[in-house]
């Protein structure tokens, strides 16, 4: 058996299916179909049975899931060590991110790791927020940085930085003249429980933005009307300059689009939780690398001033 099997292995037992898992892991589903069946031929055993839930592990894949569990482990404290030993003159880093937040933060923090450590091979993964925790888990990747909610179990977090998220109202609209500043501040703010009844455009439900969009509107007693779903929160925010509805942006995305389309962006009172985390994710069960833990490092110092920087 190899450590790419054991991989699979462990990916189709968690997904328990076939095409979820061969998803999660990049490869074509006949490639993990054919090792699958040259394992359970190579151990003469059935591992999996099909049932209507899913396949699920027979007594030797629940035999086999703790022993791959434990040999992946072994392997990779092999590896940390060795990386270690050769004071990370070689080796190979797989890093996972969003797309958007590849091309915000992995700039600057492979520039720093390079300069650094440049016979380091790194690798990006680039997946929706889900699919980077799912290969954090096995083993796919050694860390990621996402944004929270974090779903999975198993998965740890260390906070880079915390964001906001803004109101975008269309520019002609009257909520624009029920803003207020506090504090003897610039801020201009806009009580979101005036919202009741209007109009949003909104990103899908699997999506993090939605997800801490619809957290803040619950805690504000809010039911929003739907008017257009997107998967992108800078085709939201350019709908809402068109005056098409409102919605909610965190700061970082807002800074980066282009002003003649922008709607009012305003902030929102923090009892109404309106913020997201950018964290840094890795496995519970499976030890950082050295290699991982320098990058996480340079990550932990460069990441707050690029915030910084755009909030300027």
């Amino acid at each position: 058996m190899t450590q790419r099997e054991l991989i699979y292995f462990l990916a189709i037992a968690k997904e328990r299916n076939i095409s979820k898992a061969a998803e999660t892991l990049f490869v074509a589903q006949p490639s993990l179909s054919r090792c699958l069946k040259k394992l359970e031929s190579d151990l003469g055993v059935e591992l999996f049975k099909r049932t209507p839930e899913g396949l699920k592990p027979t007594v030797a894949g629940e035999y086999y899931i703790k022993c791959a569990n434990s040999i992946l482990k072994t392997y990779k404290e092999m590896k940390n060590q060795i990386s270690r030993l050769n004071e990370l003159k070689a080796g190979r880093l797989t890093i996972g991110t969003t797309a958007y937040l590849g091309a915000f933060t992995l700039p600057d923090i492979l520039s720093r790791f390079q300069a650094s450590y440049p016979s380091i091979q790194i690798n990006v993964v680039e997946d929706d927020s889900l699919g980077i925790e799912n290969a954090i888990i096995s083993g796919v990747v050694d860390f990621g940085i996402l944004h929270t909610p974090i779903i999975s179990k198993g998965v740890v977090t260390k906070t880079l930085v915390r964001e906001r998220f803004f109101l975008a109202v269309p520019p002609l609209d009257s909520l624009n003249q029920m803003s207020y500043t506090k504090d003897d501040s610039d801020k201009k703010y806009i009580d979101i429980r005036l919202l009741d009844g209007r109009e949003f455009i909104l990103t899908h439900p699997a999506q993090r933005t939605r997800q801490v969009t619809d957290d803040i509107l619950d805690r504000a007693g809010i039911k929003p009307h739907i008017r257009f779903l997107t998967k992108s929160i800078q085709t939201a925010s350019r709908l809402a300059g068109m005056g098409l509805g409102l919605t909610l942006v965190p700061h970082s995305y807002s800074s980066l689009f282009s002003r003649s389309y922008s709607p009012g962006y305003y902030f929102i009172e923090p009892e109404f939780h309106p913020f997201w985390d950018l964290v840094i994710c890795y496995s519970a069960d499976m030890p950082l690398s050295r290699a991982a833990e320098e990058m996480i490092g340079i990550s932990m110092e460069t990441v707050p001033h690029l915030y910084t920087k755009h909030e300027s």
